[in-house]
């Protein structure tokens, strides 16, 4: 039995999300609240519309767990192109652009 995330968590500054593999001594931070069996989905597929679908909300704009590491692994979940060098705007931009997350006004 495989156990997975149904969410994006932020441990230490750093995104896992449910196809992460997650360092053993990581885990052990992450209450077995966030995880599941594998039994079931690790994100509910049906969408809620702007284009976010439950269990993988983004990164928080600012803050604590707000940095482009962050936002670089929310935009590979879902497999949004960006460049290498890209920047945590450049990547929330191109994420409103997406319809992934809405524009901020």
């Amino acid at each position: 039995m495989t156990r997975r995330l149904i969410a994006y968590v932020h441990v230490d500054g750093v995104a896992y999300g449910p196809d992460s593999k997650v360092p053993a001594g990581v885990a052990k931070k992450i209450g077995d609240h966030a995880w599941t069996d594998g039994d079931e989905p690790a994100v509910d597929e049906q969408s809620t519309g702007g284009g976010q679908s439950t269990g993988d909300e983004a990164p928080p704009r600012s803050g604590r767990g707000s940095g482009v590491d962050a936002w670089r692994a929310f935009a590979e979940q879902h497999e949004l192109d960006v460049a290498a060098d890209a920047s945590r705007e450049d990547i929330i931009a191109a994420a409103e652009s997406a319809e992934l997350i809405e524009r901020e006004e």
